[in-house]
């Protein structure tokens, strides 16, 4: 399955990046990486990267992720998961990056966290 991406700018100022697909080495992590800056030179701080549909990452994925995540936090902003598959959870545990990522159970609680301030 090819990946496409959806921006999604909610009404409480969160941006949600709806991923579809299989997250691999390739152009579409740049243009995911691509996005993101384009959202921090929006001044968009608070940021949802929406697993739900994404069936597979390899570790390429996971370095742009934690990059990305890396971005945000200097830009002094909060980047969190949401709703990570169960195979996408089972790669994210075998690479030992899951509990640094801390993917919420859905995008409303991944919402919820950035905007309770926590």
């Amino acid at each position: 399955m090819p990946f496409e991406q959806q921006r999604i700018d909610d009404a409480s100022g969160v941006v949600i990046l709806a991923l579809n697909g299989t997250l691999t080495m390739g152009n579409q992590l740049m243009k995911l990486e691509w996005t993101i800056d384009e959202i921090l030179k929006d001044q968009h701080k608070k940021i949802v990267l929406d697993l739900s549909d994404v069936g597979y990452l390899d570790s390429s994925a996971i370095g742009v992720i934690i990059n990305c995540r890396g971005k945000v936090g200097v830009a002094e902003g909060q980047m969190r998961l949401a709703n990570p598959s169960e195979r996408v959870t089972m790669i994210l545990k075998i690479a030992k990056i899951y509990d640094v990522l801390a993917p919420d159970a859905s995008k409303e609680a991944a919402i919820a966290a950035l905007t309770s301030g926590s």
